[in-house]
Formats: structure tokens, C-alpha cells, sequence
């Protein structure tokens, strides 16, 4: 239609020319209510392309919105976004290259620890350490409401470390993941370090 006008043939003899009613001439679609939200949720999932619609809505409200967790999944759907999936845990991730705290709190590494028992029982520790002041920290949630959160948290790529949950609550605290490279866990020296010391003085 716009075609035709050009061709100098009058607006309203062009809607009759192409089928269309008079007023389409001057019709111009209103923007939707959550077109904001939808451009912000399609900005987010860009950036977390590995991340799924409830992960999306705990940024969200973090970020002050307040929209309900339904709303975020049907607007997901509608926009056909996708959790892109890695083919291969051995693939290297984008944040897997090491860094060396500067400073108290800057970062954290923390992985398991197994061993057995006398009785064949097996055991799994958890172990948290400041890789700056090399403390030895326990439980993730009490101990940053004691010593305030770290600007990174470095492991392994395990599949607890990797988990959708405890991403979820990583980007709530604001905790970046720093992962060590597949087969190279001398990346994670300080865990390391600290297993071999644990299990000699409390695991013989």
C-alpha cells in the first residue's frame, strides 16, 4: 500500500486497490503494556544463555521488578527463548580462567572431600576457603551473613556446583563463578592443598 502512495495513487484508492478498510491507512499498533518487561527478559536470557525462565525472574525482582514467576514463563514462551544446552560437560565454559585473589573476600573456592570411615561408612565435606586469608569457612549462607559475601566463587565443574538452584541463589547473593578447566584441578590449588592436609591430620 505504502507502494502505491509512493506512486503518487491516493491513500484511500490504494486500501481499495490492496482489500484493506480506509482507517488501516492511519493505523498504528499501540506498544503492549509489558513490551519493557519482554525487552528485559530477552536481554537477560542473551546473557544467561544457559539459565531457564525461573532463573530470569529471580533477576528481575532483584533488579526491583515486581512480577509474578507465571508471567515470566509465559512471556518466555510466547518469545520462544530456549535453554541452550551444553552437548558435553568436558566443553570449556566462558568464566574458566584463573585468577588470584587480591584481597579478603575476593575469592572463594569450595569443593567435596571423600572418604570412608573404619566401618566402610562413606563420607562427603563440603570445604569453603578464602583463598586470600586462607580460612577455612563452613556453611555458604551463615557464613555470609557473618563475613559478607565473596566477589567470586571458584570449583569444579561437579554437577552440584553447576546446579540450576544454587545458581539461582549465587546471582542473588551477586557471587560470580570462577570454574576450573576439566582435568586441571591443580587450577583449584587451594582446595587442594587443604584436602591433603585435612585428610592427614583428620581423615587418617
Amino acid at each position: 500500500m505504502h507502494e502505491l502512495v509512493a506512486q503518487r495513487v491516493k491513500p484511500v484508492r490504494a486500501c481499495f486497490l490492496v482489500g484493506l478498510p480506509k482507517s488501516s491507512w492511519h493505523y498504528q499498533a499501540k506498544p503492549r503494556q509489558d513490551d519493557k518487561l519482554r525487552n528485559r527478559i530477552r536481554e537477560l536470557a542473551g546473557q544467561h544463555p544457559r539459565r531457564g525462565s525461573r532463573f530470569i525472574h529471580a533477576l528481575l525482582v532483584k533488579e526491583g521488578n515486581k512480577v509474578n514467576r507465571k508471567k515470566v514463563r509465559r512471556i518466555w514462551q510466547e518469545e520462544q527463548l530456549t535453554i541452550k544446552k551444553n552437548p558435553s560437560r568436558n566443553i570449556r565454559t566462558s568464566n574458566t580462567i584463573p585468577m588470584s585473589a587480591q584481597y579478603p573476600n575476593h575469592v572463594w573456592t569450595y569443593d567435596f572431600i571423600f572418604d570412608q570411615t573404619l566401618g566402610g561408612t562413606t563420607l562427603k565435606l563440603l570445604t569453603l576457603t578464602d583463598e586470600f586469608t586462607r580460612h577455612w569457612i563452613a556453611v555458604l549462607d551463615e557464613v555470609i551473613k557473618e563475613r559478607g559475601a565473596p566477589t567470586f566463587l571458584r570449583s569444579d565443574n561437579g554437577l552440584e556446583f553447576i546446579a540450576r538452584d544454587l545458581g539461582i541463589w549465587l546471582a542473588m547473593q551477586e557471587i560470580s563463578t570462577r570454574f576450573i578447566e576439566p582435568g586441571k584441578p591443580w587450577q583449584n590449588g587451594f582446595a587442594e592443598s587443604f584436602h591433603a592436609r585435612l585428610r592427614e591430620e583428620c581423615l587418617s
